[in-house]
């Protein structure tokens, strides 16, 4: 019965730091990524912003979320002998299908809003046939496969609701790292989980990618110039088949299998009431310079992106591991269901705020450079919309495609 409820707790403890994260990403997008093409060319005029520009990086936290619960499902169901005498295959495919059945309809829905929504705001001039030619051209998009690369090649599709990349790379990677465990568990979370995440984020930091290079830079040799001579990529960029998106998702989902053992170690141990209080300390500090990036970015300790890496890891593991006074503050029977119910949303907020965003751009209408608009003026308006319509969409899916039976 205990067991139960803690784990219920901690559960509702990360899903704060989900939601955090995702109602931050939305603040980017919408005071940079958007600001920026409301420059006059298009009609609209809005100041960018430095407020949330640090949750840029902060994907890293569903990455590796995603990755500890799905080590977490196959440890729980590889106690099952049944379970075990099926081909890896065939689990895997069942792994995935879950999330396809999840994830899909709410990505193509974003595409839907984002075409109906963002197109006439970015491309004014289409017709029927524009429209049309878009849709078709895009088929791969809509079935999820926008992180391999499988994207129309004009990038317009991607402008109508480009940060869905994230959510195909979650079920494609996905797979990929399922079967493994089910093939190999001790060989894939021991030696392919560690250096794969090593390798990846060794090369992250080199290269100065970031998670939203994904409609141009792929993984490969990096050059500056045709003529090879370093530096950052360029069209002479080396193809090897997926697109910097896939590998920063499958690098987070890599480090949530080894948080996951890491965590499944430590609970094996006694823990003393000094080193709870210490990793409270260590929470709270990592906490604090966690938001304070996220929330305005130029902060004082000009924080790098490998820093908010680390930070990322420490207050993910800590949460989770669920021994500090901070978790526990997080996990209180006043706030928990509240938060445990904005937490289920919070991919929902992810998929579906970049066509509202547009939308509320659109409702206020075109103005000057005399009237230009503010963040907070779009930003405001734009997330009280989208969590709205995620509770909705999130209602309409459980009553139907998620009803359990």
């Amino acid at each position: 019965m205990s067991e139960t409820k803690t784990t219920k707790k901690r559960n509702v403890a990360i899903e704060f730091w989900r939601f955090f994260a995702a109602v931050a990403i939305v603040g980017f997008h919408t005071g940079w990524i958007i600001a920026r093409s409301c420059d006059g060319s298009l009609g609209y005029f809005m100041n960018t912003s430095n407020w949330f520009f640090g949750s840029s990086e902060t994907l890293l936290i569903f990455t590796l979320t995603a990755g500890y619960f799905m080590m977490a499902h196959h440890r729980k169901l590889s106690k099952n002998p049944e379970y075990n005498q099926r081909s890896a295959t065939s689990r895997a495919w069942e792994y995935t299908w879950a999330r396809v059945k999840s994830l899909i309809p709410v990505l193509i829905l974003g595409y839907l809003i984002g075409t109906i929504v963002a197109t006439p705001f970015y491309y004014p001039d289409y017709g029927v046939k524009e429209y049309l030619v878009m849709i078709v051209n895009s088929i791969w998009e809509f079935l999820g496969f926008h992180a391999a690369g499988l994207r129309n090649t004009n990038g317009n599709f991607f402008n109508t609701n480009g940060v869905l990349w994230f959510i195909s790379a979650i079920i494609i990677g996905g797979y990929f790292i399922y079967f493994g465990l089910c093939k190999d568990e001790d060989r894939t979370a021991g030696f392919i989980a560690p250096l794969g995440f090593i390798f990846l984020a060794g090369w992250w930091c080199f290269t100065g990618t970031r998670a939203a290079q994904t409609a141009w830079s792929t993984f490969g040799l990096q050059t500056a110039s045709s003529n090879g001579m370093g530096g950052s990529a360029t069209d002479a960029t080396a193809t090897l088949g997926f697109n910097n998106g896939f590998i920063f998702v499958l690098m987070g989902m890599l480090g949530g299998i080894i948080l996951f053992q890491l965590i499944d170690l430590a609970k094996k141990h006694e823990i003393s009431a000094g080193k709870k209080t210490f990793l409270t300390i260590v929470n709270i500090l990592c906490s604090v310079l966690l938001a304070w990036f996220i929330i305005y970015q130029p902060t004082y300790f000009l924080l790098q992106r490998w820093t908010v890496g680390f930070l990322q890891l420490a207050v993910v593991g800590l949460t989770l591991y669920n021994q500090d006074a901070l978790t526990a503050a997080l996990n209180n029977d006043v706030t928990s269901g509240l938060l445990s119910k904005l937490g289920a949303v919070s991919l929902y907020i992810y998929m579906l705020h970049y066509p509202v965003a547009i939308g509320v751009l659109r409702v206020f209408g075109k103005n000057s450079a005399a009237t230009v608009y503010s963040f907070w003026q779009i930003y405001l308006p734009t997330i009280i919309v989208t969590i709205v319509l995620s509770f909705v969409v999130k209602k309409i899916m459980d009553s139907t495609i998620l009803k359990k039976k």
